[in-house]
């Protein structure tokens, strides 16, 4: 008979009892359990990782799948049944215009199913969920957190920030204050140097993203710059764009509350505020003035064919016949005398001048084609076609970036703070929260959520009321009897006094639509074009207002008259219409119908909050649990732990190497990782893990250490400058940023883009690394 080694009979019984825990933890849980020691992948780990990766993608591009007209029209009918079965049947009015969209445009429209940044984590986390690769214990990881990184402390702290900076944003106090240093930037006459509102403005942005985020910068910044650049006639303003973009998203690395992805590392590193702040405020300050540097060089002024310097040389060989041909066309009775009134070298400033009155008087399309055109080859210029090829080096039409002067706006800074004690209470309410935070971050023991939510509770109980204060006075004043109004008029019908009716309707719209204006989105303001629904009339009508009040124009109190009168009459008007027909009156509202009404009143009372609301990012929550989730399924299959151990083998190399290679690891991640979001959490779990302590642990303590921060900070740089490695879905500020230029009239092509991005990043990031390295190396914060 066999005997077997005593050992080797307690080996098989742990291995047998080790085996059934396994197998009852996961009759539990439904899925395979996290494995801490797994470093190679079987199945499950290579799916998830193939789901990882078509996330990420689609993130990046979305995907905009075409139905079959057949899927199409089912789709229809079905949504058509069920908008029955819940709304009702439909009114007259809207069964006119159903019939009138029908007769306009017969033809059925197609269909497609987009799949973005919202939905595509969402599919891939239900993906995972039904082939098993993750259980209920990994969701509910990524939803409340594990070892020190809590994702719903983290979000409600962001979106709490975020309507505290919109709401603040919303009071017109950016806009006020980018106005107030265009007019400041020329002290003497009307013109402002162009090259140093330039600079005022990259680090007004810059310290604006340091303040609020990049988030609020890019909403508002974006809208103003759209609308400055129209006014002073700057074509393309490329330049000035890119410069907002590039300075809001290196400032928010310098505060944990500018950007989500600082609260992991902060919350994943057990750093405190201030600590953090300590060290990364030089390099985010070296970093944007390195940027600033690449935008100047980059985008100089072209001005036509002496604009190259590998051509100086044959433009010197050509001058006696350029001096020529100007004599020969001089000669010329029309041309000659408007070429004789110019000198032979126009400065830029003439040409800014000249295009600023245009500018001034062109419609959003027309601005929006210049801007598309000069988008297109913003480097090399613009060609007519009759030009041969002999000349086409040195006849090329002057591309001005930065114009020499600029004729500032002829604007009062204080009609753009449209709510003055709204941007008063929206201050101190934003330093008091940013205070508490950096605070209790030092004591400890109280979590960030508790203290931005009771803030953004106060600035919406502040902008209720105030709403509804302005709601219930011009109700007030339209609920007067109509004699009282028409006692101003005449016998014939005409008004007695203009100036009397004038200021009437103004008085009774002022104050609401200065709280529509407040609260209208900017993007809108400016430049939307497009023909706006039915439901969104009142908005725009007052957005139109809020600009003629920005620029200045007197008409804008008469407007407002018109509208108020407009709307008295409406009200009289509707009560003398005689009813519809018995057949045709309007059925009982269903409760989805009631529920609309609700809601589109509320808008009206509170248009302030309503504004607010839907400018916050609620995108960002099934996006950014989603990605937690997702990035919890790499660490649960293993991934994570075989990415730390090759990180961990790099990074033993010194903390030189391990600065740059996290950096810009962290750059290409942010662009093909689902954001910087995305990439954020899964370096920092890389970090944290014990395979990257393993594998840097034959190191002294003191180069351990030195590794392990230099690491953390690392990540946090590359997470902000990420934004800015060549992709619009690297951040999504991208996409708010490329929204709001939509919106504007101005289109940035990918490959515009991508360029710009390639001439900022290197500089921006070598710099920054480079003062980090010094800081952690030479100088010692304590936490």
């Amino acid at each position: 008979m066999l005997k077997l080694n005593p050992l080797a009979i307690s080996a098989l019984h742990h291995a047998r009892d080790t085996l059934q825990a396994s197998i009852d933890k996961r009759a539990e849980e439904g899925s395979v359990t996290l494995d801490t020691t797994r470093t190679s992948l079987n199945g499950f780990g290579v799916f998830a990782i193939i789901v990882f990766a078509c996330v990420s993608l689609i993130v990046i591009r979305p995907l905009r799948i075409p139905l079959p007209q057949p899927i199409a029209n089912v789709v229809r009918k079905t949504a058509g049944k069920v908008w029955l079965a819940l709304a009702g049947p439909a009114t007259v009015d809207q069964e006119e215009e159903a019939q009138v969209e029908h007769q306009l445009d017969p033809a059925p429209r197609s269909m497609h199913l987009v799949i973005d940044h919202v939905s595509a984590p969402v599919i891939g986390v239900l993906i995972l969920l039904a082939t098993t690769t993750i259980g209920g214990e990994q969701v509910r990881q990524g939803i409340v957190g594990e070892d020190g990184i809590e994702p719903y402390d983290v979000l409600a702290l962001f979106i709490s920030l975020a309507y505290i900076a919109i709401s603040l944003d919303a009071t017109g106090l950016i806009r006020y204050l980018a106005f107030l240093i265009c007019l400041k930037a020329g002290r003497q006459g009307r013109e402002a140097k162009g090259k140093t509102l330039f600079l005022l403005l990259y680090f007004f942005f810059w310290t604006a993203g340091v303040l609020v985020g990049n988030d609020p910068v890019i909403l508002s910044g974006t809208a103003f710059l759209v609308y400055f650049t129209r006014v002073a006639g700057i074509s393309p303003p490329d330049a000035w764009i890119w410069a907002e973009f590039v300075a809001a998203n290196i400032s928010s690395a310098v505060l944990v509350s500018s950007n989500p992805t600082n609260l992991v590392i902060a919350s994943g590193f057990n750093v405190n505020f201030i600590t953090y702040t300590a060290y990364m405020v030089l390099p985010a300050f070296g970093s944007a003035v390195g940027g600033l540097v690449a935008i100047m060089l980059y985008f100089r002024n072209r001005d036509g064919g002496n604009s190259s310097s590998s051509s100086s040389d044959k433009d010197a060989g050509h001058s006696g016949k350029v001096s020529s041909f100007r004599k020969m066309v001089e000669s010329v009775p029309v041309i000659g005398s408007r070429l004789r009134s110019d000198p032979p070298n126009a400065s830029a400033n003439g040409q800014v001048r000249h295009r600023g009155a245009a500018a001034a008087a062109a419609t959003p399309i027309d601005v929006a084609a210049e801007s598309t055109a000069a988008a297109d080859t913003p480097a090399e210029g613009t060609r007519s076609p009759e030009l041969g090829k002999k000349t086409k080096n040195r006849r090329k039409t002057p591309i001005i970036y930065i114009p020499e002067t600029i004729i500032r706006p002829d604007v009062d800074p204080r009609a753009a703070l449209v709510d003055k004690t709204g941007a008063i209470f929206g201050s101190i309410v934003m330093a008091a929260t940013l205070a508490t935070l950096v605070g209790t971050s030092v004591v400890g023991g109280v979590k960030v959520f508790e203290i931005a939510v009771p803030g953004a509770v106060l600035c919406l109980t502040r902008d209720a009321v105030s709403d509804y204060l302005k709601y219930r006075s011009l109700k007030l004043d339209h609920s007067k009897p109509k004699d009282e109004f028409e006692a101003t008029q005449s016998p014939n019908g005409t008004p007695a006094s203009n100036t009397d009716v004038t200021n009437t309707a103004a008085t009774a719209n002022a104050s609401f639509e200065r709280s529509r204006a407040a609260a209208s989105v900017v993007e809108e303001i400016e430049m939307n074009t497009l023909a706006a629904p039915r439901g969104d009339l009142p908005t725009r009508i007052d957005s139109v207002n809020s600009l003629d009040k920005v620029v200045g124009d007197g008409s804008s109190s008469v407007a407002r008259a018109d509208h108020g009168v407009t709307e008295r009459d409406a009200s009289s008007s509707a009560a003398s219409r005689p009813e519809h027909h018995p057949s045709h009156r309007r059925p009982r509202a269903s409760l989805l119908r009631r529920v609309m009404a609700t809601h589109s009143r509320l808008c009206e009372m509170f248009p302030t909050v309503s504004i607010v609301l839907s400018r916050l990012p609620f995108p960002l929550l099934p996006f950014a649990f989603s990605m937690f989730i997702l990035v919890q399924a790499l660490a649960h299959v293993g991934f994570i732990n075989i990415m730390a151990a090759g990180l961990g083998r790099v990074c033993s190399g010194g903390y030189v190497a391990t600065a740059f290679f996290i950096s810009f690891l962290g750059v290409v991640l942010c662009n093909i990782g689902g954001t910087n979001i995305g990439a954020t959490i899964l370096l920092t779990k890389s970090v944290r893990s014990p395979f990257f302590t393993s594998a840097i642990q034959h190191l002294s303590s003191r180069d351990q250490a030195l590794i392990t921060k230099v690491a953390q900070y690392s990540i946090a740089f590359g997470s902000n400058v990420g934004a800015l490695g060549g992709t619009f879905a690297a951040s999504l500020a991208g996409l708010l940023w490329l929204s709001g230029l939509r919106q504007g009239g101005i289109s940035v092509k990918a490959r515009n883009f991508l360029l710009w991005c390639l001439v900022v990043v290197f500089p921006s990031t070598v710099i920054g690394i480079a003062i980090i390295i010094a800081e952690v190396r030479y100088f010692h914060v304590d936490s």
